[in-house]
């Protein structure tokens, strides 16, 4: 797929995309990487914590809905970074054998005023194991517009 450009992305706009299941040892693989508390990277120990249980990283999760917006093939060719992540709530821990389904919709998209052939769009998050969320945010990123492509 040919990702999308400025103009492609109306407010309102919705991604869905594909579930990703977690399992125990993906959580704590990356928690070992990145995370490592009780919690996350050990699930004997984790029974002891404040969360009861092993829970996975909530940075594992934004990675892993991250990736999940890029298969969606948006940013294919067209995507150009991005300056930053907006009001990261982690609204519920997610567990062992659960399932990750992001929504993605788009909150604002415009031209930047300093280089015609790049936008700005804001994405807003929404992250389930189902039906409640438990994790959103905004991202912000960069793509190109088709005002600065050549004829």
């Amino acid at each position: 797929m040919t990702g999308l450009y400025l103009e492609d992305y109306t407010v309102g706009r919705i991604f869905e995309t594909e579930p990703v299941k977690l399992d125990a040892d993906e959580i704590i693989w990356f928690a070992e990487q990145y995370d490592p508390q009780v919690f996350h990277t050990d699930p004997v120990a984790a029974k002891d914590s404040a969360f009861g249980e092993h829970v996975a990283s909530g940075f594992q999760t934004v990675a892993i809905a991250t990736g999940q917006f890029i298969r969606t093939g948006a940013v294919d060719d067209t995507g150009m970074g991005g300056p930053g992540l907006d009001e990261i709530r982690w609204t519920a821990p997610v567990r062992p054998g659960d399932s990750l389904y992001t929504t993605v919709e788009v909150a604002e998209a415009r031209a930047t005023r300093s280089n015609p052939g790049r936008g700005i769009v804001t994405l807003a998050f929404v992250v389930t194991t189902g039906s409640d969320p438990v994790l959103t945010f905004k991202a912000t990123i960069f793509v190109r517009a088709r005002a600065g492509e050549k004829a």
